[in-house]
């Protein structure tokens, strides 16, 4: 009876062993797995013979940065050309196909040739103008200008040229004789001088222009006005 007793005793501490090797087991399993992710997780990839490596950080945003660190506000605005062309005749044919719908005009540069533009246009309203060219078949292309509106000088020259393109753009309608253009003097005449910066004489050289224009306009001043804003912008072009 003693060995019986014994014998019993024995059993039931071996199963009690048994249990609790088991589930030591499984303990170390489960902390095993648990450390294992967060090592993944957290701690960076070691890159053989290069240290530590880690993934970068993407900020995406859709706006410049100046060296600074302020972000570029930009306005934009864009030509619609419709060719280039190292003959006059040539420019002018296509000129002709491009009907009173837009305000079209041609420019000599500075090599002897010759630009056929549909327009200038804030970016946004450029799409427009593109697609009903596309429509009727004329060939054109978007050549972009950037001003940045942080900076004084490029800011005001922005402005202006806003303004003064709702006033062409207004003159040139059907309905419309002619526009008045003493509100846009008077505003433009009460932005504050600038002194100095780059393109400063521009921007001074544009002002006295507005200045001096008449006290309307009406669809005969289109061309030269348009004219004289390209050769502005064009300082600034992509």
């Amino acid at each position: 009876m003693k060995y019986t007793k014994y014998h019993y005793k024995k059993k039931n501490e071996g199963a009690k062993f048994l249990t609790s090797l088991v589930m030591t087991t499984l303990a170390a399993v489960i902390i095993g797995l648990i450390g294992a992710w967060v090592l993944l997780k957290i701690i960076p990839d070691i890159n053989k013979g290069n240290g530590i490596t880690q993934e970068p950080v993407v900020n995406v945003n859709n706006s410049n940065t100046e060296n600074n660190g302020q972000q570029v506000q930009e306005q934009k605005f864009a030509f619609i050309q419709c060719g280039y062309f190292s003959k006059e005749d040539n420019a002018k044919q296509v000129l002709a196909k491009i009907e009173n719908e837009f305000n079209s005009f041609m420019i000599k540069d500075e090599t002897g040739k010759f630009k056929v533009l549909a327009g200038i246009a804030k970016e946004e309203d450029s799409s427009e103008i593109t697609e009903k060219l596309k429509a009727k078949s004329i060939e054109n292309a978007k050549i972009g200008v950037s001003l940045n509106k942080n900076d004084e000088v490029q800011g005001q020259i922005g402005a202006i040229t806003e303004g003064y393109l709702q006033i062409i753009n207004t003159a040139s309608e059907d309905e419309v004789k002619e526009i008045n253009t003493s509100d846009f003097k008077k505003w433009t005449k009460e932005l504050s001088e600038v002194k100095e910066g780059d393109g400063v004489d521009i921007l001074k050289e544009y002002k006295t222009h507005i200045e001096a224009l008449p006290e309307t306009i009406n669809k005969e001043n289109i061309v030269s006005e348009l004219e004289y804003i390209y050769s502005i912008l064009v300082k600034w072009q992509k």
